[in-house]
């Protein structure tokens, strides 16, 4: 139950969208020990991405993050619908860092508008992605999160 409690709290520092994500999944989580270690190392690498100094940067980690455990999701993909959905999160992932390359043209004013909206977007696609990693593996025990 630890370990769930801290995923929690970790997802807590994630935002409006991520957090009630998580939270949906903890009884998932609490059922399942190896399962909440590997969303624990999907937690943490995401909480490491935005402690980057400069929010741009912060953001282009997170969306790194994310593309990298939509490209895992993608290698284990086993039906069509589950290769469709990793590649839409890729694709997701490579506007949102063509989003955070444009952010630099504007004023300061402007960048932080970019900034609120692009750190909206990638709340809401880390709990896309991390839902659907944990649901997935919830249903069918031979599947498990793609290790971080």
């Amino acid at each position: 139950m630890g370990k769930v409690t801290a995923i929690i709290k970790a997802a807590a520092k994630f935002g409006p969208v991520a957090y009630p994500a998580v939270k949906r999944v903890a009884s998932m989580l609490r059922d399942n020990p190896e399962l909440a270690k590997q969303a624990q190392k999907v937690v943490d690498g995401f909480a490491k991405a935005r402690s980057a100094r400069s929010r741009p940067e912060s953001l282009r980690r997170s969306v790194g993050v994310l593309r990298a455990q939509a490209q895992r999701a993608l290698s284990a993909a086993t039906t069509p619908d589950d290769v469709a959905r990793a590649e839409g999160w890729l694709a997701q992932a490579d506007k949102l860092d063509g989003a955070i390359d444009l952010m630099s043209v504007h004023d300061r004013k402007a960048q932080t508008k970019d900034a609120d909206a692009v750190e909206s977007r990638v709340e809401e696609l880390f709990a896309q992605i991390f839902t659907a990693l944990v649901q997935d593996d919830d249903r069918s025990d031979t599947r498990q999160i793609p290790p971080a």
